[in-house]
Formats: C-alpha cells, sequence, structure tokens
C-alpha cells in the first residue's frame, strides 16, 4: 500500500472502522534494547488507552515507561514540544492539525532512520509513514472523522431518511422534538468552545465552499458570506441541543448519545463502537452510522478525514531510540489485533467493522483531508474563542468574525506567516 501520508500532495487512501476493548486481553511488550525512562502523552481515545497498556508493559528493566492519557493531551504536548529546555515528554499521539503545527514551528524530530533500522522488527507499513519533504516525521496508527450518528430505531418509528444535508437534519430534528417525548435533545455535537466548535466551524464553513485563506496567501478569508452563513445554521442547530452546547465536547455528546438523550448529530468515528458498549450504552445496537451532512444539496460530506500518529519533539530528553522503540510497540501488530474493535487502524492486519461505515460514506461524499497550512492553527484558535460569543448573543456574527480574523493577523504577523 503506497503511504497516504505525503502532506505536500495532500493525498489519502481511507481504510475501514471501530471502538471496545475485550476483557482478558493480555499485553506483553516485546524484547527492547536500551535503557532509561520514557514518558509520553496521549488524548483520552479507546485506541490510545489500549496502546497506553502496551507501552507501559515495556517497564521492565532497566527501562521505565510511563503514559499520560488525557483530555488536555493536545496543549500539554504543545507545551512541552516548545519549552526553552528539554521536553517533558519523549513522545505524543498528536492529529493531522497538530501534526501541522509543530511542523510550522519545527518542533518535531525526524524518524526516518529509526524507521529503517526497525522497520522490518515492528512491521512498520509504508502508510503508516507521515513525511515532510522527505523525512519520516510521524507514525500514524489511525484514521478518524466526524460522521453522522443516528438512532435508527427512532427514525424507523417516526419514518425519518437519514439526513444528507444540514437542513434535512433541521428537519428531522423538528420531527422528532414534536413526536418523540423519550429524546431530551435531537441533536448532540460537539460545539465546546475552543477545539471542538472551530473543527465544527471548519467543517461547515468549507462544506459552503468557503476558504480559509486567500488563496496563496496567509491572509484570513473566513469572515465573509461563507463564514456567516456557517454561523447561522449553527445557531438553528444549537435550538435542538442541550443548553449546556458550548460546553458539550466529545466524552459530553457520546454519554448523551449512550444514556439515551439525543437523536443524532456529527460525533468522531472512534466513538462508534462505544455505542454497543453493554457496560456504559442503553442504546446498544440502535445506532447507525452515515456520512457527515452536506452543508448545501448536492455539496461535499461537511467533515474532515484526519489521522492520529506518534511523533518524537525536536527537544526530546530521553533516548530516543529507546523510546521510538516503545511507542512501535504500542502500535504493533498484536496491538492491532487485540485492540481490533477500537477504531479505524492503519495497519493491513486490521479488520474493518460496521463502525467504520460512517468514514467512508463521508469519504465516498467528498469529505476533504482536514488542511494543512501551519498557520491554520492559529485561525482555529481565535475562531474557538469567538465563535461561541456569536452563538451565545454576546457578538453579532460578523463582529466575532471580524475580531476573530483580526487576532489571527496580529498572531500570524507575529509568527512571521503574514509580512
Amino acid at each position: 500500500m503506497p503511504s497516504i501520508f505525503q502532506i505536500p500532495r495532500r493525498s489519502l487512501i481511507a481504510i475501514a472502522v471501530s471502538t471496545v476493548l475485550m476483557p482478558g486481553i493480555a499485553l506483553a511488550c516485546g524484547p527492547i534494547t536500551g535503557k532509561g525512562d520514557v514518558n509520553i502523552v496521549t488524548p483520552a481515545f479507546p485506541s490510545t488507552q489500549h496502546m497506553a497498556k502496551e507501552m507501559e508493559s515495556c517497564s521492565k528493566g532497566n527501562i521505565k515507561v510511563s503514559v499520560k492519557v488525557t483530555p488536555d493531551a493536545r496543549v500539554e504536548a504543545e507545551r512541552a514540544f516548545a519549552s526553552e529546555g528539554k521536553s517533558a515528554f519523549d513522545g505524543a499521539v498528536i492529529s493531522g492539525g497538530v501534526y501541522s503545527n509543530l511542523m510550522g514551528k519545527g518542533q518535531l524530530q525526524p524518524m526516518t532512520d529509526l524507521v529503517a533500522k526497525y522497520k522490518t522488527k515492528y512491521k512498520i507499513e509504508d502508510s503508516m509513514l507521515v513525511k515532510s519533504n522527505g523525512q519520516v516525521m510521524a507514525v500514524a496508527f489511525q484514521q478518524n472523522a466526524q460522521n453522522l450518528f443516528y438512532r435508527k430505531d427512532i427514525f424507523d418509528k417516526l419514518g425519518l431518511t437519514v439526513p444528507t444535508t444540514y437542513d434535512e437534519m433541521l428537519q428531522a430534528a423538528a420531527v422528532i422534538k414534536a413526536k418523540d417525548p423519550s429524546i431530551d435533545f435531537p441533536i448532540a455535537q460537539t460545539f465546546s468552545k475552543g477545539f471542538d466548535i472551530s473543527v465544527e466551524f471548519v467543517n461547515i464553513y468549507v462544506g459552503f465552499g468557503g476558504q480559509m485563506f486567500k488563496p496563496g496567501t496567509a491572509q484570513p478569508a473566513f469572515n465573509g458570506e461563507a463564514g456567516l452563513k456557517t454561523i447561522e445554521l449553527m445557531k438553528q442547530m444549537s435550538k435542538f441541543m442541550t443548553p449546556n452546547y458550548l460546553a458539550s465536547n466529545s466524552d459530553d455528546v457520546m454519554n448523551q448519545f449512550q444514556q439515551g438523550k439525543a437523536a443524532m448529530g456529527v460525533l468522531w468515528a472512534s466513538r462508534a463502537a462505544r455505542m454497543d458498549d453493554p457496560a456504559a450504552s442503553k442504546i446498544a445496537g440502535k445506532m447507525e452510522f452515515a456520512a457527515a451532512p452536506a452543508a448545501v444539496k448536492g455539496g461535499k460530506s461537511a467533515t474532515h478525514l484526519w489521522w492520529d500518529g506518534l511523533a518524537m519533539p525536536k527537544n526530546l530528553a530521553n533516548d530516543r531510540d529507546t523510546v521510538f522503540q516503545v511507542m512501535m510497540d504500542g502500535i504493533s501488530e498484536s496491538t492491532v489485533s487485540s485492540g481490533n474493535d477500537l477504531t479505524i487502524w492503519i495497519r493491513s492486519n486490521y479488520k474493518p467493522t460496521r463502525f467504520g461505515t460512517g468514514v467512508t460514506l463521508s469519504m465516498n461524499a467528498g469529505a476533504p483531508i482536514w488542511p494543512t497550512e501551519p498557520y491554520l492553527g492559529l485561525a482555529t484558535n481565535e475562531l474557538g474563542k469567538l465563535v461561541p460569543e456569536a452563538l451565545g448573543g454576546a457578538m453579532t456574527a460578523q463582529q466575532a468574525l471580524d475580531a476573530a480574523a483580526a487576532n489571527y493577523v496580529k498572531a500570524a504577523t507575529e509568527k512571521g506567516f503574514i509580512k
């Protein structure tokens, strides 16, 4: 399989999906040469929790492995990788979006030589390699996308068709609100302030045909007509969501679905199999998955294709050879086999399940790869702060977008992206 992560040419091959670790799986780290401490930080996905246990099983002899699983992994990794001294973490699970930010700041360490050295031992596949300028800068292990989750039993009972556009989604939400009192919130979606709502904005904005930046420049373009349409659509959606929608992150939305409080919404595919976890979900077997709705009729699915991978900081504190081996053990073929139903693994021994349906359908409906401009993170940081002001009524949509654009220009100028 060819590499899917040659960032400059933005090509992607989609691989289909899942989410729940079976009990009783024994994890055992393979032999590792080296010594010292290895400290890794990762967000709390089912797959990364599985990987963390595998990597920590490598603590033996002269090697001590600690994996911090936290919802704040992105912030902690960026802070550590940017520190003037040695990084507090030797490795991190990062998304494609975070990768672009770290690459733009020159804070990642090439791993080309380590891949060559350990490619056979860990069966590292070319499709896993994330390269920039010919150098391997990260090793990807899973793919992800936000796609539509919907309660098939409720849709069937009310005679609703699966929405292919956001207008159809709003129409279905109105019917559910009027006819099914068992559902507290017809729509549940990640509108939490910060990262979550900025991703929602970009997904829908691009779905309206918007470009984040003026062609060929780092100048903002998101405060025009498509941006206003995006905020208006988000306002319409919020009427069918929890009153605390500006605090609804992925965990909260997942819980709303599992507790039977919500009927549909766009959520990460890496959460899909949790819907069938009998220990946590009241709606096992009732949730189905489809392409994220389009913002306009006949348009592309209003979502993006992402990847998550392992990377090391340029300011690495401990032995890079040992760190790399621990990370590769965490995404080995045996790790994938024992956690097959946890995510969309990027390995050829991964066996797809029904939980990847929405990713495949979103890809087939034209979902693009998440943008890779190194200054995108500066823009989404400002949107994450100010779009909520528009949704909450503290500012008009135009005021919020203009303020976000002005703040972004200041930050991008300070970083040298705008001269």
